[in-house]
């Protein structure tokens, strides 16, 4: 739980920086914060991304979630389009590719899946 919550909030974060950088004025802020936000990716957010992977897996295997309960693949489906909004969130950080309101919504989905995925391991509805 953890170790999700940490790659969420990472992934939160990030996606709010593309969104506050794509509002800078000059060229060297703009670059200043690239820099930051493309070390914050790397060392930070796919480490976590890994750590929880591997735990989740392990525990996986230990409860034998996958036999008794239903709500674990949701969560994985969750999981998956997670990931490829952080490798979207990635290619932001390197390149504007999307406009301002189009990196809002990459931004609105993390926090709408990460409340999901939250949901379904705490409350673990079916």
């Amino acid at each position: 739980m953890v170790s999700m919550s940490l790659v969420i909030g990472t992934l939160f974060l990030q996606s709010l920086t593309v969104v506050f950088r794509l509002r800078l004025k000059t060229v060297e802020e703009r670059a200043g914060l690239r820099a930051t936000q493309v070390r914050i990716h790397k060392f930070i957010y796919y480490p976590i991304l890994f750590v929880t992977i591997v735990s989740g897996a392990v525990l996986a295997a230990k409860t034998e979630v996958f036999a008794n309960g239903k709500w674990i693949y949701p969560k994985l489906g969750l999981l998956l389009f997670l990931i490829g909004l952080g490798f979207l969130n990635g290619m932001q950080i390197k390149k504007d590719l999307m406009p301002k309101k189009y990196a809002m919504m990459v931004h609105i989905a993390i926090f709408i899946v990460g409340a999901w995925m939250i949901y379904y391991a705490t409350v673990k509805p079916f």
